[in-house]
């Protein structure tokens, strides 16, 4: 037990701060029916010129295709996040791998033409399990991991969408090639669904069979704390009310909403962008470029700023740093798009992406220390809501303005990335998980152990 000052009261030898082997199966399953689910979200970027040709459907029902996984957030993330709060991280990881492989498995239905309507439908479906799937990472690694090392796990997790942004960039335009022959075209797409399909059916039974939502004991000093004020129930409108009293959370919703909403922003446009500044090029090249860029950025960067924090519990310092790189990167990235510069493309977008994709971790973790003890669900999700609402919004804005001059359109990215830049300089040095932890340390309540 642990009364209000942290002072822990250990009835028997099971209270103890323990960390299990099994952790690290717990976040690679994550991380892989994370990935097969974000696959879904850009599958069709990519190849969106060979979809339009072959469905005979306009640009903004491509791109609707992706983001109808940013507006399912914006829409349900409220209730989901109550549901994962009064059942467990299993039933949520159930439900979540179990929508991606009903999803996937519609997808086999789309082969025809005419079916791009079970194309929308698939993606709605696939688009509400990932709203699960967004809203458990911090509280997964919350949940198994140690207190130093519980930043580095949330990364090890956001790998794995990262990895399935970079395989569904590159595996369609592989399977998938530009072709007038409709035929041919079709048995690329089937083969394409075929594969998606499986894996996830597959996933999901993985799930089942050895998912767990909890250790038996607590691996950090603040889980502790909260499993004893567990029947202190926090509704979202109570939640929300001290949010908008919580200028530092304020900062990082202004902040790293503009920063990765900017850069999931990209990732819908990508195709747009590409063929705008390099109109004879196929969409092969637009793929290659995205998978370099998320394995730099979202899987090298995410895991290199992840392992940063734990070892320095910087976040200020980080998180200034990555969004100053991130615009300086922007500058440079809008530059080489505006004179049609490849060689400088292709170099500057994965170091863009080094830097923007490290931004969900960042935001995912800093939304945690300056909301603890609020369940990880509420200020993770309502961040991860304003990243996709700035991700939609700058969608329809850049494809608007685009249309008139190219250079504006890029230009409006880099200024909103530096003004979220300046923003975080005003937030406070204050962190409320680390110093609960800190306290509990102090006052050497728990046996800390490691099992094996």
């Amino acid at each position: 037990m642990i009364d209000s000052n942290c002072n822990f009261q250990k009835s028997n030898s099971e209270d103890s701060i323990t960390l299990y082997k099994y952790r690290w199966i717990i976040i690679v399953i994550y991380g892989l029916f994370n990935a097969i689910n974000y696959f879904q979200g850009f599958l069709f970027n990519v190849i969106a010129n060979i979809v339009e040709d072959y469905y005979g459907v306009d640009e903004t029902l491509t791109q609707m295709a992706g983001l109808v996984f940013m507006i399912a957030f914006i829409i349900i993330f409220i209730p989901v996040g109550h549901f994962i709060e009064t059942t467990s991280l299993k039933t949520a990881s159930l439900v979540g791998s179990g929508l991606t492989a009903v999803g996937n498995c519609l997808k086999l239905l789309a082969i025809s033409p005419g079916s791009f309507y079970w194309i929308l439908i698939s993606q709605t479906i696939c688009a509400i399990a990932n709203v699960f799937m967004l809203l458990t990472p911090s509280k997964l690694a919350s949940a198994w991991f140690g207190a130093e090392e519980v930043s580095t796990a949330c990364a090890i997790g956001l790998v794995g969408t990262q990895m399935g942004v970079a395989l569904g960039t590159v595996v369609p335009a592989i399977i998938v090639r530009s072709n007038s022959d409709k035929d041919v075209v079709g048995d690329e797409l089937n083969l394409l669904f075929v594969y998606v399909a499986a894996i996830s059916v597959i996933l999901f039974i993985v799930v089942i069979l050895f998912f767990r939502s909890n250790p038996p004991t607590p691996p950090s000093f603040s889980q502790a704390e909260l499993s004893t004020t567990q029947d202190d129930k926090v509704t979202y409108w109570l939640a929300t009310k001290g949010f908008l009293k919580n200028k530092d959370y304020l900062i990082v919703l202004f902040s790293i909403g503009i920063g990765y909403g900017i850069w999931n922003s990209f990732g819908i446009l990508v195709n747009q962008i590409f063929l705008q500044s390099f109109p004879d090029d196929d969409s092969s090249e637009v793929g290659i470029l995205t998978s370099i860029t998320c394995i730099t950025g979202g899987c090298f960067g995410t895991m290199i700023f992840g392992y940063i924090l734990d070892k320095t519990h910087k976040f200020k310092i980080v998180a200034f740093t990555v969004l100053l790189a991130n615009t300086i990167a922007s500058i440079g990235q809008a530059v080489c798009f505006v004179n049609s510069y490849k060689l400088g493309v292709m170099i500057i977008v994965p170091v863009n992406g080094f830097f923007s994709g490290s931004l969900m971790v960042l935001g995912f973790e800093y939304a945690i220390e300056t909301t603890y003890p609020t369940p990880e669900p509420f200020g993770a999700g309502i961040l991860y809501a304003v990243v996709n609402l700035s991700a939609v919004l700058y969608v329809f804005i850049y494809s608007a303005v685009a249309n008139i001059s190219f250079a504006l359109g890029q230009a409006i990215f880099v200024v909103s990335l530096a003004f979220a830049t300046v923003a975080v300089l005003f937030i406070s040095p204050e962190l409320r998980r680390r110093n609960a932890n800190l306290k509990c340390e102090i006052n050497e309540g728990f046996d800390k152990k490691v099992i094996e």
